[in-house]
């Protein structure tokens, strides 16, 4: 008891350790369950074959796992198999409980045979019940002199050939003996890998040093590992009690993730002295070994974090955090920062209203760019800026502010910045080339980019491309990459799948095999016909035309575990198909014929294997064959002697009615002549008509066009009035803090000259209000204009007119809520007792509901300030005329419309409203919007009484 208390709590230390394995964190596993496999979920043995071929003792029998499909073999009883053995004949033994036998490839066809083994006779030799037959469960083979032994629970040892088997007096090998460990396994790089009973897997150096730890904690499927094989190709295999695992190892790869501390999506990633720091959208944590440990105060999203020489700067949502070499944290500011860099004695921090130059306990806004998610200084000391929406902004050594960068082209192209050796690169989506939305310098040199998704991650120097370790990073071709990191010969990638390190000079068996491919099963329909791979394949037998369907699996015999591989295939020499995960093809229902089928794969790391085929064919039905074909002639031909003969005295007869009704038709067509004439008449009025129409057309086309001129008018001067209303309020704020300066300094002017200076610009800051004040007012009308322009000619649907109107008195009581309630306004809506059908655009004709009871509340709101002693109220009548039309009545009982302007109110650019409140174009439009709708809006109004406007819309 003690003994095993002991080996707890030393393993517990060495996992609290920091451990290094020689591709730095944790080797990939894949695990296979129950549920995948089909079997039970207790193994007890396995065995890492030829040709990738997996072989496992699973309570319920034999498993083997062909890398396509996963099968099983039953012992008679459909007992326990407990211990799987191949001799030096390449045999493959079986034992279990109460059972022995053995597995010939060499005549396995359809499927692999389990032969069992009797007892042999004692005198004669031969299978028989003269000896008794071994009861318990077989524990280990063994070979000794060209002979193969086994030992039974019952602590008895037999000899075996495929005659049978026999008790013996001789002692069996030695078996592995150390507290808790069943197996222990040398790798080729010197690496022991030891399999215990209820702590994992252990991972140890050549020198017998603890160097990783596998539990169910990291990504086990169970901590009882009861037996392990190594394929000779970087996979180590494992039988637990509930389930079989696959190992990288040894392997140049390693990750890191929940299961090792590391939690979030990881999105920056640097070193302080030994120390690894990686941000995630978690948090900020370091490296120990293995293992992440969160920094407790900083458990926010990180976007950033750069090296300051003793320290880290680290940009999260709550602000920039300094981190020391010690792991103690100190928050520098509190605004939301997306980037950071250093400049000068403080550090520049990109936040979301800009970005923020931090100086001791000073706080300066430099730059209104928003959300910047970059900062860098090139050799010639120019700062750049990079938002979030891809705009660049830079600002030269002799410039006095930020200027936004913008292409030769003058577009508006996304845009990102590469740092190559000191200098800043812009790169936008015009350039040729892919864009590269993620990029990374490292010291060598070098420059990693991706494609416009974050992927297919790539290394460049001086602007080529460089393979030096293509095939490195290839398994990842398809994560977004959101961070990385180069440290010596050490590449490591970020993004969501966590954290993964490239050891680029360890070596890796997984990428110095070649793949290779072979197909694992054959079957034919109605499982006619079935081959599984283990022998020579010499022709596919000729399937017949009622089972015209094949199925083939085909899989590489040691895929890395990194990525699954990706197969692609084709028939009888057609194109390729895409590639996919999918390693089982079938053709049902094939037509008769000769067919090839060609498959190729692709592995982890991008490499192509042989491509493999198979042909096969599909007999004709009989009535397909030859003779057939002939009679089918023969039959063919009669039918066509007796068709002619019917045909010709059918073509007789009908000669004979078409003369009749020739001479009919001549008749009547003298008698249409004079109708014809009449009709010639009416077609020139119609090609008078027509005529007109058309130039109605050419001359809409041309009203068309014009719009599209204005419309791009109106894009080119809308640029420049927002450029004057942005300076114009800039240049306020410079006026503003001059004065401030200004007053500053009064007791250091003279009298006058202060006076003078301040009236100065009391005046330039009149001036620029003004300025903006009328430059607002343009963009409005211009921003009127383009509504003006827009097209309103589709979006027709049936729609119910009642429920529009519901739901604008619903929008009426939400937008207009605290006028209703401080001035007492009543808004009644008398709705028919039927619901009412219209075919319209929804959004258009709400648009102008709401803008006529928009202009009534305008009105009433108005009149109510004059102090007049009324009840305000807004009327909305509707009605139907002859099951035709629909009239709706806008009332309001407000300040009314002048009968000298109410004459104009529908035309475009005419308000009475102040010219900062309105652009004058709201019932221009609703007059436009009622009319293409096919019905009229008409007004009627008194001066200070009301004012009432009348919509007639068409039904369905």
């Amino acid at each position: 008891m003690m003994r095993h208390l002991l080996y707890s709590l030393l393993t517990a230390l060495f996992c609290c350790l920091p451990m290094q394995l020689s591709a730095q964190g944790l080797p990939f596993v894949r695990n296979y369950l129950p549920d995948q496999y089909m079997a039970h979920n207790r193994n007890f043995d396995i065995l890492a074959g030829d040709s990738g071929i997996v072989y496992v003792a699973n309570f319920e029998g034999l498993l083997y796992y062909d890398k396509a499909e996963w099968h099983i073999i039953h012992t008679p009883g459909v007992t326990r198999v407990t211990t799987i053995y191949r001799d030096q004949k390449d045999r493959l033994w079986v034992g279990g409980y109460n059972y022995i036998g053995y597995i010939d490839k060499q005549h396995s066809q359809s499927s692999l045979m389990l032969h069992t083994i009797e007892v042999k006779d004692a005198a004669s030799g031969s299978a028989s019940q003269a000896h008794q037959s071994f009861r318990g469960e077989i524990s280990v083979f063994w070979e000794h002199n060209g002979d193969v032994y086994f030992s039974v629970s019952d602590r008895y040892n037999y000899r075996v050939d495929e005659a049978g088997y026999e008790p013996v007096d001789v002692p069996g090998p030695q078996t592995f003996n150390e507290d808790n460990v069943n197996q222990e396994l040398t790798l080729p790089n010197g690496q022991r890998v030891q399999a215990t009973n209820g702590n994992g897997l252990i991972i140890l150096s050549k020198d017998g040093k603890r160097l990783c730890q596998l539990t169910e904690e990291n990504g086990l499927c169970n901590n009882n590992v009861n037996h392990i094989s190594y394929d000779g190709h970087g996979v180590v295999w494992g039988a637990t009690d509930k389930g079989v695992f696959a190992l990288s190892l040894p392997s140049k790869y390693s990750q890191f993730g929940p299961l090792t501390g590391l939690r979030g999506e990881v999105t920056a990633i640097e070193m302080l002295g030994n120390t690894m720091y990686v941000g995630t959208l978690n948090g900020i944590y370091y490296r120990t070994g293995v293992t992440f440990t969160e920094l407790p105060t900083v458990n926010y999203p990180c976007w950033q974090i750069v090296n300051i020489g003793s320290s880290l700067l680290a940009a999260t949502s709550k602000g920039i955090f300094q981190i020391s070499g010690d792991a103690s944290v100190r928050q520098l500011s509190t605004g939301s920062a997306t980037a950071v860099a250093t400049y000068g004695q403080g550090f520049l921090s990109g936040e979301m209203d800009g970005v923020y130059y931090y100086l001791r306990d000073q706080r300066i806004h430099i730059s209104d760019a928003e959300k910047v998610v970059r900062i860098l200084t090139d050799n010639d000391s120019t700062i750049w800026f990079q938002n979030l929406y891809g705009q660049i902004w830079q600002k030269r050594s002799t410039d006095t502010s930020f200027k936004p960068w913008q292409n030769a082209k003058e577009s508006d192209d996304i845009a990102t910045l590469l740092m190559e050796k000191g200098r800043v690169r812009v790169v936008s989506t015009s350039d040729p080339g892919e864009f590269p939305q993620f990029s990374y310098s490292d010291n060598a040199g070098n420059t990693w980019l991706t494609d416009h998704e974050s992927k297919n991650l790539r290394m460049t120097r001086n602007g080529h491309d460089i393979d030096d370790h293509h095939n490195d990073i290839a398994p990842f071709s398809q994560q977004a990459i959101r961070a990385m990191y180069c440290e010596g010969d050490c590449i490591w990638i970020g993004g969501d799948f966590g954290l993964i390190a490239v050891q680029r000079n360890e070596s890796d068996l997984s990428l110095s095999t070649l793949p290779k491919l072979y197909f694992r099963s054959i079957r034919g329909g109605n499982n006619s016909f079935a081959w599984a791979g283990f022998t020579p394949l010499e022709e596919v037998p000729t399937l017949s035309n009622s089972e015209n369907s094949i199925e083939l699996t085909f899989a590489l015999d040691y895929p890395s575990l990194l990525t699954d591989a990706k197969y692609r295939y084709r028939l009888n020499e057609g194109n390729w198909s895409a590639w996919s995960k999918t390693s089982t093809l079938s053709y049902p229902s094939i037509a008769p014929g000769s067919y090839t089928v060609e498959v190729q794969a692709m592995d982890a790391f991008g490499r192509l294997s042989e491509t493999r085929s198979i042909s096969f064919s599909i007999s004709y039905p009989f009535y397909m064959k030859w003779y057939m074909l002939v009679i089918y002639a023969i039959l063919l031909g009669a039918l066509a002697s007796l068709f002619n003969k019917w045909r010709v005295r059918r073509l007789e007869k009908e000669k004979q009615r078409l003369e009749t009704i020739v001479g009919e038709r001549t008749a009547e067509v003298r008698r249409q002549k004079d109708e014809i004439e009449e009709k010639s008449v009416s077609l020139q009025h119609a090609l008078h008509d027509l005529e007109e129409a058309q130039h109605d057309l050419i001359r809409q086309e041309k009203m068309a066009t014009a719009g599209k001129l204005t419309q791009g008018l109106i894009d080119r001067i809308l640029n420049p009035m927002n450029y004057i209303n942005n300076f114009s309020k800039l240049s306020c704020g410079l006026v503003r803090d001059l004065k401030a300066n200004i007053e500053d300094e009064h007791e250091h002017m003279d009298t006058e000259n202060y006076e003078d200076t301040v009236d100065v610009l009391d005046m330039l800051e009149q001036n620029l209000q003004k300025v903006e004040e009328h430059g607002l007012n343009a963009s409005r009308t211009l921003k009127a204009m383009e509504e003006i322009l827009k097209d309103r000619s589709g979006g027709r649907q049936h729609l119910s007119l009642i429920a529009l109107l519901h739901q604008n008195e619903e929008m009426v009581h939400n937008y207009y809520r605290e006028i209703i309630d401080d001035i007492g306004l009543q808004l009644t809506f008398n709705y028919p007792a039927q619901d009412i059908l219209i075919n319209g655009n929804g959004d258009l004709l709400s648009k102008t509901f709401m803008s006529l009871l928009g202009n009534s509340v305008y009105a009433i709101q108005k009149k109510a300030k004059m102090n007049v002693n009324f009840t305000p109220a807004i009327q909305v009548d509707i009605k139907t005329i002859d099951n035709q039309k629909v009239s709706l009545s806008f009332h309001d009982n407000g300040t009314g419309i002048g009968q000298n302007i109410i004459g104009k109110i529908f035309d475009p650019f005419f308000t009475t409203k102040p010219t900062g409140e309105a652009s004058g174009v709201g019932l221009y439009l609703s007059h436009e919007i009622i009319q293409d709708h096919g019905g009229e809006i008409k007004v009627q109004s008194v001066k200070d009484q009301y004012t009432q406007f009348d919509i007639t819309l068409p039904i369905l």
